[in-house]
């Protein structure tokens, strides 16, 4: 049987296909690979660095100064100046901030200056943040950050959020 010129022309456009849809999933597979090692490499970037103090042998984990709304935040910070003590956000004050930043996602108009007036005026130091986002998770088992993008685009939040949390002091003794 003899195959006419249509055909050779019908099985050469068919192979040309399963090679450019071999090529397509062997490059898309690089790049899940390269995108998935980069991730690890920027999520190991905010764990602080390890400093050795005056004693022999000893040395402490700096916290990462740049993620106030980690819960671990608090905690982390209290390991590195102790055994200074440092001033915290009381549990009443955090769980009333967290109620008003979560009364400020409203159905048809959000209250950003309620979120302004917490960020801008109420909290004094980035610790205060993390005993905030703390209080919110336990009260609404959500993440206080996650809520605030929920209804905040990325102006606002730079604006109402970001901008007063960078300006803080990390703690205050």
């Amino acid at each position: 049987m003899e195959i006419s010129k249509t055909g050779w022309w019908m099985m050469g456009g068919a192979g040309i296909a399963v090679v450019g849809i071999g090529v397509f999933v062997t490059i898309s597979r690089k790049r899940k690979q390269s995108q998935s090692s980069n991730t690890v490499s920027t999520t190991s970037i905010g764990k602080g660095i390890q400093v050795t103090t005056g004693n022999v042998g000893t040395t402490k984990q700096e916290p990462n100064w740049n993620s106030p709304f980690d819960m671990n935040y608090l905690t982390d910070v209290q390991k590195w100046v102790a055994p200074k003590s440092i001033q915290v956000l009381d549990t009443v004050s955090a769980k009333k901030y967290a109620k008003i930043i979560k009364e400020a996602k409203g159905t048809f108009n959000d209250d950003e200056d309620a979120v302004k007036s917490v960020f801008g005026k109420k909290l004094r130091d980035k610790t205060q943040v993390a005993s905030l986002s703390k209080a919110f998770y336990q009260l609404y088992k959500k993440d206080m950050w996650q809520h605030l993008n929920s209804f905040l685009s990325q102006s606002e939040m730079k604006e109402y959020v970001s901008k007063y949390v960078n300006r803080l002091p990390n703690y205050q003794s």
